[in-house]
Parts: structure tokens; sequence; C-alpha cells
């Protein structure tokens, strides 16, 4: 593996953010060009990207909440990309980045019948705090999991 930049997101990345959600996540779970671009362009979140060799591999968006709360909105890489720690990395900026803001805890949600990313975010220190049924389109549940100590980076 190349040495992985991480960087902000331009403009010129929407296409291929878009495109990486769509192949990373099912159809029903994955966010709408709207969706995207509210992400992308709120005033109150930060957008990752991670890139290899020049190629869009993967990023993350985390938007400060009010009350001391970080949000971790998504983080997405290229399926051909997964398991090579690029997650990790991208997770480790915003975290920084939230907890620069003042965030006391951070939260996110993934879906119940995803174990893998409840294992990524379990070995990065995220706990399950409640299931939200029919979080995902009324039909799929969701993990609420958050982090309340930025020194926990269990990998």
């Amino acid at each position: 593996m190349t040495t992985v930049n991480i960087r902000p997101y331009a403009p010129d990345d929407f296409d291929r953010l878009y495109e990486i959600d769509h192949t990373a996540f099912a159809e029903d779970i994955a966010y709408s060009h709207i969706e995207l671009q509210y992400y992308v362009s709120s005033r109150k979140c930060r957008t990752l990207v991670a890139e290899d060799a020049g190629e869009v591999i993967g990023f993350v968006i985390g938007c400060s909440e009010p009350r001391h709360l970080g949000h971790i909105i998504t983080i997405d890489v290229a399926p051909h990309r997964q398991r090579q720690r690029i997650g990790s990395l991208l997770l480790a900026e915003i975290e920084t980045w939230l907890w620069e803001r003042g965030a006391e805890a951070i939260y996110l949600e993934t879906p119940v019948d995803d174990a893998g990313a409840r294992g990524f975010y379990d070995r990065h220190g995220y706990f399950i705090l409640e299931r939200i049924e029919g979080y995902y389109n009324d039909s799929l549940d969701a993990y609420l999991m958050m982090k309340t100590d930025k020194r926990s980076n269990r990998m």
C-alpha cells in the first residue's frame, strides 16, 4: 500500500464520493445527491477525503452538534480498498477535529445487520447506546453508538 493522504473535501470530489457511497452501501442506505450535498456543504460539518496516488478511495463526514456532541455521518471506503486501515485513518482525523471543537462525546448510527462495522467501531472505543427501530427507511434498525473518552482509541 502506498501512502494514503487525508485532505479536506473539494467540490470536484463530489461525484466520486457519491459513487463510493453507492458502491459501499445498499441503495436503500446510501445517500441521495441532495443528502450528500447537504452534508458536504454544511458549515457545521467537515468532510475529509482519503486519496492514494491521485485516486479518491474514501471519505468521512463529521458534524459538530450542540451540547458538546460530535456526529459521524458516514465513513465510506471504496470496496477494493477496505480492510487496509483507511477507515481507521479517516476516523482518527475526524475525531480529532470534533474533539478540538469541544465535543465531549461522539456518536454515530450503524445498521444492526452490519457486524463488521460494529466491530470496527468497537475496536475504536465506541459502545452501543441503544437500538433505533426502523432508522433506515423505516425498515432496518440501527445501533446508536457512542464514544465518550477521546483517549480511548483501541484497535
